[in-house]
């Protein structure tokens, strides 16, 4: 045990180095640390796939580094950049993750190839530090869904506070890395009133970041069960699920995948409203395509095209 999370060590016997079945994943290749995640969120669309180990657990595959550095000897042709991690938090606050990751990173970045990734975590010092050394080859997203720090208890309890991702994102900044924001999950009259999307952009605009992006929450079943586990507040879990009554399935894009969502006249009013909130800070938002595949065909930046250590190119 490591406080209140299991960990369970396995050696990964698959590729390593595979796209994601998401379009805005599959241009990289991506890498998972663990198998689920020590941040607990209870929104998690892992906990819909089988190989979820449970709430409190994890899966540490501790041969990544190391089919990572033969894999690339192998590849006639390296990757630009990979992506960590789909499902689960690169930067978990366990020991064992954290080493495990950093070799990983290192590896990669001395391999000229770019690394990317997306936290709700404190990002440690010695990950600045070889960040800082290659910071042209490093771009992230901090996830920040509310400034609110009684609400992302609720949401992700396991997860670093709002200030520490503030003072994360600040620090990668300062050494150059690429950052923007991901407010995703979103939660209909949760996290999205007016007055939470300006307290949000505005903590993001006092960073110098000018990209937010967005999505709301999809109830697939084993989030919905979650949360009718996890939210002791009769009153908020019935003002959350209360949306989804005259929802609509949708295919996202990704193989076999589909997720019951709010309905799409209603997301994209609100879409528009957000944004309109957000030009007020001089922040662009972007929306997820992958996920509101019925309104939108924009990217959300989740990953950068990577051109050489020297520019990049966006989308």
């Amino acid at each position: 045990m490591n406080g209140m999370v299991e960990i369970c060590v396995e050696s990964r016997k698959s590729k390593v180095l595979s796209p994601s079945a998401l379009r805005c994943l599959s241009r990289i290749p991506t890498i998972n640390i663990t198998s689920g995640c020590a941040h607990g969120c209870i929104y998690c669309y892992s906990r819909g796939y089988s190989q979820y180990p449970g709430e409190g657990k994890i899966i540490l595959f501790s041969n990544i580094a190391e089919k990572v550095e033969d894999e690339l000897k192998r590849k006639r042709k390296k990757p630009a950049a990979v992506y960590f991690c789909p499902s689960c938090d690169p930067f978990q606050p366990v020991p064992e993750v954290l080493r495990q990751t950093y070799e990983t990173m290192k590896i990669l970045l001395e391999h000229s190839v770019g690394v990317q990734f997306v936290t709700k975590a404190g990002v440690p010092d010695e990950f600045l530090k070889l960040f800082e050394r290659h910071k042209n080859l490093v771009c992230g997203q901090v996830g920040l869904i509310t400034t609110d720090d009684r609400i992302r208890r609720t949401f992700e309890p396991g997860a670093a506070s709002v200030a520490q991702r503030l003072r994360t994102a600040k620090m990668l900044l300062d050494i150059g890395v690429e950052l923007s924001v991901r407010a995703d999950p979103l939660i209909r009259g949760v996290t999205d009133s007016d007055e939470q999307i300006r307290t949000l952009c505005e903590a993001v605009a006092s960073l110098g970041v000018s990209e937010i992006a967005v999505s709301y929450l999809f109830l697939r079943p084993a989030i919905k069960k979650s949360f009718e586990r996890n939210i002791k507040d009769q009153g908020l879990l019935d003002r959350i699920l209360a949306p989804y009554s005259d929802g609509e399935w949708l295919a996202i894009e990704a193989r076999g995948s589909r997720s019951l969502a709010l309905p799409g006249a209603l997301r994209k009013e609100s879409f528009e409203r957000i944004k309109k909130v957000a030009s007020g800070y001089g922040i662009t938002v972007r929306i997820c395509g992958c996920k509101n595949p019925d309104i939108t065909n924009e990217s959300c930046n989740i990953t950068r095209i990577t051109d050489g250590p020297e520019k990049r190119l966006f989308d």
